[in-house]
């Protein structure tokens, strides 16, 4: 089967409604460091897909249709770790750096390990780890080939 077009996914932004307050709980509270920021956007550095923030309101002026004042998200970011431990020991440095957690890590019915948290504007985030092959259910992988469950 061809991957498809987006198979090259290069950026995941999220959409928020106070820039100053995102912008500090990724970098202060996630840790990430900031590469870019300019008016109503901003870009952190990762090991891969690049993080960023668009203020709701800067990018509605441009995308019609957008509401300019929240709404619920649709976003998901996922955080893929290597082991059970690993995903333990960033619950326990986020929880200490004030995220919080909808509860400590568990192993879910998908087959995987995982915690959830949301950031200042409801995007909700996974930390997981595969404590096997990923669920299969109508012979597709739960939450696409290598995603979150």
């Amino acid at each position: 089967m061809p991957s498809p077009p987006v198979a090259g996914l290069t950026d995941v932004c999220l959409l928020v409604e106070d820039m100053d307050r995102s912008v500090a709980f990724y970098r202060d509270r996630l840790g990430f460091a900031v590469k870019r920021l300019d008016t109503g956007f901003a870009e952190f550095f990762t090991d891969g897909v690049v993080l960023a923030l668009w203020l709701r309101s800067d990018i509605a002026a441009y995308v019609p249709g957008l509401s300019a004042t929240g709404g619920p998200s649709s976003v998901m970011v996922a955080v893929r770790l290597p082991d059970v431990a690993s995903v333990d020991a960033e619950y326990v440095r986020l929880s200490a750096a004030g995220v919080a957690f909808y509860g400590p890590p568990k192993a879910w019915p998908w087959n995987a390990y995982a915690a959830y948290f949301t950031d200042p504007d409801g995007h909700l985030w996974e930390l997981y780890h595969w404590m096997g092959p990923p669920r299969v259910i109508d012979g597709s992988p739960a939450g696409g080939a290598d995603g979150a469950g």
